[in-house]
């Protein structure tokens, strides 16, 4: 679901259902004779229409939504569980911070004992595995969406390089990552006055998120960030190729990217099935401009995200029936073809609906089948319990590179440093 993501004014404005009075909205309370129930998010959920119908057939409840930078929201749900207060009714928790908190089931209520054993059968094994805790008995969440990987791009800025825009035919420009920025130095030796991609954090991340193993030993808590090969691979990859003037140098999901975004200034972006709300949230005047090509390398998986409920809640039962209705299959079918979240429901996963879905934002994209064609067989990264703090060092790594021009190798030994302590 992220470098520093949500910082979106403009779309936090369209995603808040109520007045959103401040994040202490937390245990909420009551006013006026309804029950406030809150819920903190962070990006695109898409849940404004549906919070709308929840409130109408519970008319004793106000919806209230907080929506928050990426790395601030779980930042602040982890201080508030620590502190035992503060947090929302129903929190969000991105795959880079599921593993963290279900390391402290105590801190959340027991969905199983609410009914959600009931739903186990209707997600992959995998991703009703990585929120239940180690001993099997507590589940923390339950999923909404999931994150394959493609690359997004603008079909009229690539023509004017010179560059197909079908999607085959961009899709065999690059099959592996050096293709992709050998395209990306034929692309800026057109000198269109665009660049060829958004920032460096987003390409980082979507090689890291295509290895076996990246920051973890897989299955145990031993951190190998430093040690790991193919990450130092691919955190040289991306240094060169903003040496090689490919990137815009933006710091993804701040105000800056959006711009750019609306402004047609770079002409790629790694596009796990979320990022096509950002894209449509944020630059609706390019719709028919974009298209979807598959991502080099050819799979992976980058976000997807759980809906929880921290035990210093007041409303359990509701926040509960919130996070059913919110999670359904036919709300998540209903939230792919209205943002591009794709589904975690293997219900909705299998609909006729989603998978014959074309987006038409993206110039009629079947979206449906490039994301759906390995979400059930998914086998998802091992992500140990700091894997969020050491992704957020290393992307710190990357922005100094961009935005401060420091050596690649100093960079990199320096994240290193900070997501070993991070790790701690």
């Amino acid at each position: 679901m992220r470098a520093r993501q949500g910082r979106l004014m403009a779309m936090a404005g369209t995603a808040v259902l109520a007045m959103v009075l401040s994040t202490t909205s937390a245990c909420g309370g009551d006013d006026g004779g309804k029950t406030k129930l809150t819920i903190n998010t962070f990006g695109v959920f898409g849940y404004t229409d549906l919070y709308k119908e929840f409130e109408a057939s519970h008319p004793d409840v106000e919806i209230v939504e907080t929506v928050s930078e990426y790395n601030d929201h779980h930042n602040n749900l982890v201080n508030h569980l620590a502190a035992g207060s503060g947090a929302a009714d129903v929190e969000a928790v991105d795959e880079g911070f599921i593993a963290q908190l279900k390391a402290t089931p105590e801190q959340f209520v027991n969905l199983n004992d609410l009914g959600a054993s009931d739903r186990e059968a209707d997600y992959p094994a995998f991703k009703w595995s990585a929120s239940l805790s180690a001993d099997g008995k507590t589940q923390i969440g339950l999923g909404t969406d999931v994150g394959g990987l493609a690359m997004c791009y603008r079909t009229d800025l690539l023509e004017a390089a010179g560059l197909p825009s079908d999607p085959a035919a961009v899709s065999a420009l690059w099959p592996t990552w050096d293709a992709y920025f050998k395209t990306g130095r034929d692309f800026a030796a057109k000198n269109t006055g665009v660049k060829f991609f958004d920032a460096g954090t987003n390409i980082y991340n979507a090689q890291i998120f295509q290895l076996d193993e990246s920051y973890y030993a897989t299955g145990t808590s031993d951190v190998i960030v430093g040690s790991n090969p193919k990450v130092k691979t691919a955190f040289d990859a991306t240094a060169k190729a903003i040496s090689d003037g490919l990137s815009a140098g933006l710091v993804a999901f701040e105000d800056e990217w959006v711009t750019a975004m609306k402004e047609g200034t770079f002409a790629t972006i790694t596009c796990p099935a979320w990022m096509q709300g950002y894209i449509k949230e944020n630059a609706p005047e390019t719709a028919g401009k974009w298209n979807i090509a598959s991502i080099p390398g050819g799979s992976g998986n980058w976000g997807g995200s759980w809906l929880t409920i921290p035990a210093q809640s007041d409303h359990k039962d509701l926040a509960y029936e919130l996070v059913s209705f919110l999670t359904a299959p036919e709300q998540q079918t209903r939230i792919f073809k209205e943002t591009g979240n794709f589904p975690s429901s293997v219900t909705s996963i299998k609909d006729s609906a989603v998978q014959s879905f074309t987006n038409p934002f993206f110039d009629d994209a079947p979206t449906g089948k490039i994301f759906g064609e390995s979400a059930i067989s998914l086998e998802p990264q091992y992500q140990g319990s700091k894997h969020g703090a050491i992704r957020q060092a290393m992307e710190h790594g990357i922005q100094r590179i961009e935005q401060e021009n420091q050596a690649a190798d100093k960079a990199f030994s320096e994240s290193v440093e900070e997501a070993e302590r991070a790790a701690r």
